[in-house]
């Protein structure tokens, strides 16, 4: 067994028993909150009455903190992923021993006891293994716990990454050597001091006679396939780690990860979010926002209806046909503020456009109501797509629905501002809503689905509401 998987395992073992006293030491704490006060049973026979549960819980830690990767070398990730990880190994051991000790015993667990276990076992177990984790940190940057490895190919990318490894040093790579076929290519590399130790023909040779833990290539795949393979096969014969870091596909935007689909392994390229967690977060605040606001705009909603249906004739809305998310097409609602043939008598205005590119604004339209002029402004006409929201064609917070004569005439890249759902509310609205060009509202829109997280959202949708009740901009 190579000397870095005994280490491995011999740590592994560490973390298994300080997880076990933390645990004992949650169990402790919980039967402490949980004792009545004045009760007859003193603290350790609370403890002994709470013990099965503990036992349950260690039992199935391993199994489930193993799948959040809690027993793994952690050297390049951020501690706040590490005290996520074992958030979510506590909350899924916490559910899954409480439902063993129920089904296989008659024991009646309090929820008092829960709760507190929980917060204990989750303050005690990210406090020991975030103190792990930077011991470990500081233990590495002093050279100690090292991982070995070559560096294969000389290029910008190996560079990027023996930059990375020489301004971390907590990630613990010493970097042993490097390959490559043109040895003048190395020169790029000279500040950092690496040797080089041959051809890539060489890297047999180089396992037996060096220690490696793992192998960074840095090698284009499009032109270097099969030196790749056989040097990935190389390195799984002596059970050697392999990383490949070459540029699969020179995106601008597009970040790239692996998946699996059952047993395929997939890779992964795009350019729109997919934390799937702060998404859930935004659908879940669509949902909440936008039915809390239906019942409390409500008395405004039917005051507005009324007054269109007595301001002119025809429908109180406006039915239109929007382009959404991926280009599915969608009704959108909206107060009619405009007379009831407004899209036959397009044609006479469109002389009127003030827009530049696939858009139509007029300031002053003649086919405005004199109720839809006041509630285009205040944008109350907007009101009636939180229906949107809730059924899900629409967000809160995104670029505003085109229509689908407009998409027709976008160029390549406008398109990706169909990549997220349509939001009632978006940086061009808060920026300056009709005054900005259409240029200046794909920009704003394209910089919104780069930068995009919940925290901007929510900026986006504070800033809404002044930017509404000044009612610049409005058309």
């Amino acid at each position: 067994m190579p000397p870095h998987t005994n280490r491995a395992t011999f740590w592994s073992g560490l973390l298994a028993l300080g997880d076990t006293v933390c645990v004992f030491a949650a169990t402790f704490f919980a039967s402490y909150m949980d004792l009545p006060p004045g009760g007859a049973l003193p603290l350790l026979g609370q403890v002994q009455m709470d013990l099965a549960y503990c036992a349950a819980f260690v039992l199935a830690w391993p199994a489930l903190a193993a799948r959040q990767r809690l027993f793994v070398s952690r050297r390049r990730d951020h501690l706040s992923l590490v005290i996520y990880d074992v958030a979510k190994a506590v909350v899924a051991t916490v559910i899954f021993s409480g439902f063993m000790v129920t089904f296989f015993t008659n024991l009646a667990l309090q929820r008092a006891f829960l709760l507190w276990f929980t917060g204990g076992a989750f303050v005690v177990l990210a406090l020991f293994r975030s103190l792990v984790q930077v011991f470990l940190w500081r233990l590495r940057a002093r050279g100690r716990n090292t991982t070995q490895v070559i560096v294969i190919g000389a290029n910008p990318r190996t560079k990027e990454l023996l930059r990375t490894i020489h301004d971390n040093p907590h990630f613990g790579y010493h970097v042993v050597g490097i390959l490559e076929d043109e040895p003048d290519r190395c020169r790029m590399l000279e500040e950092f001091n690496i040797p080089l130790l041959g051809k890539f023909e060489s890297l047999e040779q180089v396992l037996t006679r060096h220690v490696v833990d793992e192998v960074f290539i840095g090698l284009p795949v499009s032109s270097r396939y099969e030196t790749i393979q056989s040097m990935a096969y190389l390195c799984e014969g002596v059970g050697v780690g392999v990383r490949l870091i070459a540029d699969l596909f020179p995106l601008r935007l597009a970040t790239s990860r692996f998946q699996k689909l059952e047993n395929i392994p997939i890779l992964a390229l795009t350019s729109i979010p997919e934390n799937q967690a702060q998404l859930l977060l935004q659908r879940a605040t669509d949902i909440i926002v936008s039915g809390l606001a239906l019942l409390a705009l409500s008395p405004l909603l039917i005051l507005a209806a009324i007054v269109i249906k007595l301001d002119s004739r025809g429908p109180v809305f406006f039915l239109q046909e929007r382009v959404g998310q991926n280009q599915r097409r969608f009704k959108m609602v909206k107060f009619r503020s405009m007379v009831i043939n407004a899209e036959q008598l397009r044609r006479q205005v469109e002389k009127l456009n003030e827009a530049e590119g696939p858009i139509f604004k007029v300031r002053r339209d003649p086919r405005l109501t004199r109720v839809g002029r006041f509630i285009r402004k205040y944008s109350i006409d907007e009101l009636p797509q939180l229906l949107n929201v809730l059924a899900g064609h629409m967000s809160l917070v995104g670029p505003r629905p085109p229509l689908p004569h407009e998409v027709a005439q976008y160029s390549w890249n406008q398109r990706r501002r169909l990549s997220v759902k349509p939001g009632m509310t978006g940086l061009s609205q808060v920026r300056g809503r009709s005054d900005l060009s259409f240029r200046e509202t794909v920009d704003l829109d394209l910089a919104y689905i780069d930068q995009w997280s919940l925290w901007l959202v929510f900026r986006i949708l504070l800033q809404t509401i002044p930017a509404v009740l000044r009612g610049r901009g409005a058309m």
